[in-house]
């Protein structure tokens, strides 16, 4: 997976265009490897339950824990439990970083289901 995700990212900006400009203007700032760091994460996804799957994916939506809780219909401290748990299991320092790999995880899906 981790691997399409990059030859994915590559393709988009491999075309020398405006994508390939931002892509060299970012590593530049990064680094090659810059996005790596995501990569460890989306290997142990596969570790979180359903319910933290859930509430991962939603941190990714940039919900609030009070919109996680409405979403899901459990309380807040609930979604409070189910992100440290998130953070512990994906080696993650916080909700931003929890959110971001979220994001990468489900663009990815949605490009290898195309």
């Amino acid at each position: 997976m981790i691997a399409l995700l990059s030859e994915t990212w590559h393709q988009e900006t491999d075309d020398g265009g405006e994508s390939g400009q931002e892509w060299r203007r970012i590593s530049s700032l990064i680094g090659e490897s810059g996005a790596d760091w995501v990569a460890d994460p989306v290997r142990r996804i596969e570790e979180l339950t359903d319910r933290e799957f859930d509430v991962f994916i939603l941190l990714g939506r940039g919900l609030s824990n009070q919109a996680i809780s409405a979403s899901l219909y459990v309380t807040e401290r609930t979604v409070k439990s189910h992100v440290t748990r998130i953070l512990a299991k994906l080696h993650l320092d916080s909700r931003l970083q929890a959110g971001l790999v979220a994001q990468a995880y489900t663009h990815w899906v949605a490009l290898s289901s195309q």
